[in-house]
């Protein structure tokens, strides 16, 4: 096997840099754990931008269930319908708002789909999206139109019609609000934009005001979803039901499943021919999705990260790290917001064996696998609050 240094040496020569890679190649993951070329091993408390936040790194049940498919059908086309690809529709459906399920890889898919379903079923010259400062919905062409400005650079001009207000100001939606208003679009806790939580009363407006308007609300549940913030789906936490909601990262264990849900009313819009993706939902990729929602439900990883997140946030509240100014969050997905920029945290603690992550300059991201150990957990939470409390 090739060594980190050379591994890294090739990857600047074979690969785009769109990326700002560390130094560091990784070769093996189990649960919590990731070891790099050299052999070094490390607490993983970020799981891959949340691709393993529920079931951790090659979770046995995720990877069976992926051996069992790869020597029966990968993939067949969507002219055909297949076992695994319906499993894991009907296992979203029940536990979210019925409706039906479109399948893609990725977040940016997901929304992107949900862009033309909207634009479908709101009508006829409706083609405006609200969306939030400080969202994130993904690069490709329309995602990142409703998506700050400062990731359209060099990129513009954008897809027309996109306005964005402030997340909790309920005026300025209404305010933005017309006759070619398609959709309201918002993620149920910014990730991105620094793990920011809308409160119940601005969600339920939020609805409200979509009724209003006769626009459909989308709810990017690509960070926030299945199971992570304690509830099956985060909107779900503000009693309100989307007209749409898209899902990415954790549903497939870090195996590229993504969705795009549409509720009951609007579950026919995409007819044949109005949208497609050749490998969205292929079998190999819906057993690993369908083998993860499985195991939150015989394992009860709803309630655990509702509880091993309150935990975790209560106690990076009282460390007596004088640089956090506040703890937010929901169940496993967790900011740390400091007085200070979080880039020489995230060095430091991966030069100790723990990884984390750093957005917005000074906010902290924890999302630890739900089913991460709890001494393991606890191995990686200390050395955090070491680095903190001594910054």
């Amino acid at each position: 096997m090739a060594t980190q240094r050379e591994l890294v040496e090739m990857t600047n020569k074979h690969l785009i840099p769109n990326y700002g890679r560390l130094p560091v190649a990784m070769v093996r993951g189990q649960g919590g754990r990731l070891w790099d070329a050299d052999g070094r091993e490390y607490v993983d408390l970020f799981g891959g931008f949340g691709a393993v936040g529920v079931t951790g790194h090659s979770h046995p049940a995720v990877a069976a269930a992926i051996k069992r498919q790869a020597d029966l059908l990968q993939c067949c086309g969507n002219l055909f319908t297949n076992a695994p690809q319906v499993e894991l529709a009907k296992a979203i459906t029940e536990r979210a708002f019925g409706g039906k399920v479109f399948f893609c890889h990725s977040g940016a898919e997901a929304n992107e789909a949900a862009i033309k379903l909207a634009r479908l079923a709101a009508g006829a010259g409706r083609y405006k999206i609200v969306s939030f400062n400080d969202c994130f919905h993904g690069r490709t062409m329309g995602a990142l139109s409703l998506t700050p400005e400062k990731f359209q650079k060099g990129f513009e001009p954008m897809l027309p019609g996109n306005v964005k207000v402030n997340l909790g100001d309920i005026d300025a939606v209404r305010s933005a609000l017309d006759d070619k208003t398609a959709a309201v679009i918002v993620e149920p806790i910014q990730g991105e934009g620094g793990m920011n939580v809308p409160t119940e009363r601005f969600m339920r407006d939020l609805r409200a005001a979509c009724d209003s308007a006769g626009a459909l609300l989308i709810c990017d549940e690509v960070w926030t979803a299945p199971a992570r913030t304690g509830k099956w789906f985060a909107y779900q936490h503000y009693g309100v039901t989307p007209d749409i909601m898209t899902l990415g990262k954790a549903c497939g264990g870090g195996i590229p499943v993504a969705a795009c849900v549409a509720a009951p009313k609007h579950q026919d819009v995409l007819q044949p021919g109005k949208h497609g993706c050749t490998l969205g939902g292929n079998p190999l990729c819906a057993a690993a999705g369908a083998a993860v929602f499985k195991l939150i439900e015989e394992q009860n990883l709803v309630a655990l990260a509702a509880a091993k997140g309150e935990a975790i946030m209560q106690r990076m509240r009282t460390a007596g790290a004088k640089c956090v100014k506040e703890v937010r969050g929901k169940g496993m997905m967790i900011g740390i917001e400091l007085d200070k920029p979080g880039k020489d945290v995230v060095t430091k603690c991966m030069e100790r064996g723990v990884l984390i992550n750093v957005t917005q300059e000074t906010v902290l991201r924890l999302a630890p696998a739900i089913v991460i150990e709890d001494s393991l957990l606890d191995k990686g939470l200390e050395t955090l609050i070491d680095v903190l409390v001594n910054l």
